[in-house]
């Protein structure tokens, strides 16, 4: 048998990222795509240079070529680490392009990140190479806007990026809907593949949810953004004085950390209420007993969060409920699973009112149930199969479909993405 009928198409995944929660995604993502049963297409991961260990595998092969994207605070000042981030990118997909150039086995490359404005020209060069393109939808719209770049502008790269790919992914059905209003209707397929719990080498100790829910200690863990809302969850606490907070995360909003958080802090311990912060990267052990010791966790984000969170999945993993703001994807996830109360008034009044509803005794029956329930149904295998029926599906389906690939029959459709 030669080479050729032996061989696999080669999958490559492209995650620059070293640290947080893309490259954890993608690592979950592609150990259940390598192992699942129905693979056809062998899967490779190209990274930076100073991947994390915890992402280290051999479960597949790892490329760690791409130049280290050094951390703002390495700068002497906002000027160089400015002039630094605008030659890297480029610098970054360019050699990205000509390594690809050098696989011809690869078939489709898969993008967990870009960047919006230099995607378009990427992408044209990978389609003359005879590959197929596709991006998972992690947001919408950026969390954050380049400096002195107009939003419509970004809007612009955006659309016309996705419009050039063979096929979308979203982890919800709310979000393809947005997605396809967003692309005006014009778009590749979009293909619904429901996010996994992480998984976790140390988990929490079992500690049942009514035990967790009479400690009253609120988590609010995760970056730090505004359209996070912690500003909203430190006004509810005013209301709570009973209860204690943990923020843990690193601001990536400097700003917005010094002028609005801080002050609502120190003014909230001036009071005697208890706030415990970490603001910085967490480290992957401190995770579990920081969601241990805690009630729940706080997911106060903003109606400018389009997107679904990761940090849901890691308080599933955690069997931790949630109090959280009914947008983006959590409100798919909080209608299908009552995982823990939830708010849709962007008030103190409404996240409060939140809070003390956790306290009941009904809430915590239902809630328990809710938490296994959501762990079984939302696995990575389940994500691994709808990903790869979505390669296949993605040049059959109509341009403007939006396709649930977890229903797809992963064996029933032949693929012509490798001819």
């Amino acid at each position: 048998m030669s080479d050729s009928a032996r061989k696999k198409p080669v999958l490559c995944m492209f995650t620059p990222s070293s640290l947080g929660g893309h490259p954890r995604y993608t690592s979950e993502l592609m150990h259940a795509m390598a192992r699942h049963p129905d693979r056809d297409v062998d899967v490779e991961l190209v990274t930076c240079q100073d991947l994390s260990p915890t992402f280290l595998s051999d479960a597949y092969p790892i490329h760690r070529i791409l130049p280290i994207l050094h951390h703002r605070k390495s700068f002497r000042t906002p000027a160089h680490w400015f002039f630094s981030r605008a030659t890297y990118y480029p610098r970054r997909d360019l050699f990205f392009a000509r390594w690809l150039a050098t696989r011809p086995d690869i078939k489709i490359v898969h993008f967990q990140e870009w960047t919006p404005s230099l995607a378009g020209p990427l992408f044209r060069a990978i389609r003359r190479q005879g590959k197929k393109i596709f991006y998972t939808v992690h947001n919408i719209v950026p969390h954050s806007y380049p400096p002195l770049t107009p939003k419509k502008l970004v809007h612009l790269y955006i659309r016309r990026a996705s419009r050039m790919c063979d096929g979308l992914f979203v982890h919800t059905e709310r979000l393809a809907e947005e997605l396809k209003r967003f692309l005006n209707g014009r778009h590749p397929p979009i293909y619904v593949t429901p996010h996994g719990v992480w998984t976790v080498d140390h988990p929490s100790a079992p500690i049942s949810v009514e035990e967790r829910l009479s400690w009253k200690k609120l988590l609010f863990f995760g970056c730090i953004r505004r359209n996070k809302g912690l500003d909203l969850l430190l006004r509810a606490a005013e209301s709570l004085p009973d209860y204690e907070f943990t923020i843990a995360g690193e601001p990536i909003e400097p700003d917005y950390f010094r002028t609005e958080v801080m002050p609502r802090i120190e003014a909230l311990r001036r009071r005697g209420i208890k706030i415990n912060l970490e603001a910085r990267f967490l480290g992957e052990e401190e995770i579990a007993p920081l969601f241990a010791s805690h009630s729940a966790i706080a997911l106060p984000y903003t109606a400018d969060f389009s997107a679904q969170s990761g940090v849901v999945f890691m308080a599933l993993a955690h069997s931790t409920p949630v109090v959280a703001a009914e947008v983006g994807g959590l409100r798919d996830l909080l209608e299908r699973f009552g995982i823990g109360t939830s708010f849709s008034a962007a008030t103190p009044e409404a996240l409060s009112a939140a809070v003390r509803e956790l306290e009941s005794g009904a809430s915590r029956q239902s809630i328990a149930r809710a938490i296994d329930a959501a762990r079984d149904y939302y696995s990575w295998s389940r994500m691994a199969a709808a990903t790869m029926d979505g390669y296949r599906g993605a040049t059959s389906a109509a341009g403007d479909a939006v396709t649930n690939a977890a229903a797809t029959a992963s064996c029933a459709v032949a693929s012509a993405l490798w001819m």
